[in-house]
């Protein structure tokens, strides 16, 4: 599994790529990254999976935790080019970043 820091993906995000915010929807709906889609980390879980694309796939949660797990269950399904984002929307919130809401 790859992982970049937020700083590191703020700069290489780009409509070529997908961002996945795994917390549950009463927490994407409180605070997001601007063009995140919701995609809980409790259904990867149980089996769902997202749409596959040719897009780089990021994938995001509050701290980094989730989206590790996340990430490591999506690649064990066939998805290779799934990064980690570590820091999560805490760490795009600690650095002002324009693109939460």
């Amino acid at each position: 599994m790859k992982r970049i820091s937020y700083a590191e993906f703020s700069l290489l995000r780009s409509d070529s790529s997908r961002l996945l915010d795994v917390r549950e929807p009463h927490e994407f709906a409180q605070v997001h990254v601007k063009g995140a889609e919701a995609f809980p980390l409790s259904w990867i879980q149980e089996g769902r999976v997202p749409e596959k694309d040719e897009r780089q796939i990021f994938v995001i949660c509050r701290s980094g935790a989730r989206s590790q797990v996340a990430s490591l269950i999506l690649e064990s399904k066939g998805f290779p080019e799934c990064t980690n984002v570590d820091g999560g929307t805490l760490a795009a919130m600690a650095l002002g970043d324009d693109h939460v809401e």
